[in-house]
């Protein structure tokens, strides 16, 4: 999957960042995914618990966090069904 950005030019695709320091324990990404329940599935058959059930949200997506290694929390949404 291409990032929205990158298909619309607004910005190229530059991957994941790496900080300096310790950790601040906040949100770094808001990420759209494909197939939202095979990812969570996915992640928990290997062993990671630090991932949220997968939420129905009012705007119609499905969304999770999962919290990195090292305290970072990563969002992840799902469009809904039409």
């Amino acid at each position: 999957m291409i990032p929205e950005v990158e298909k619309t030019h607004m910005a190229s695709f530059t991957g994941f960042h790496m900080f300096y320091g310790e950790p601040s324990k906040e949100v770094i990404s808001f990420m759209q995914v494909q197939g939202i329940e095979n990812m969570r599935e996915y992640i928990t058959a290997k062993g990671w618990n630090k991932i949220t059930e997968i939420a129905q949200q009012l705007w119609g997506g499905k969304t999770c966090e999962i919290t990195t290694i090292d305290g970072y929390i990563m969002k992840v949404w799902n469009k809904g069904e039409n």
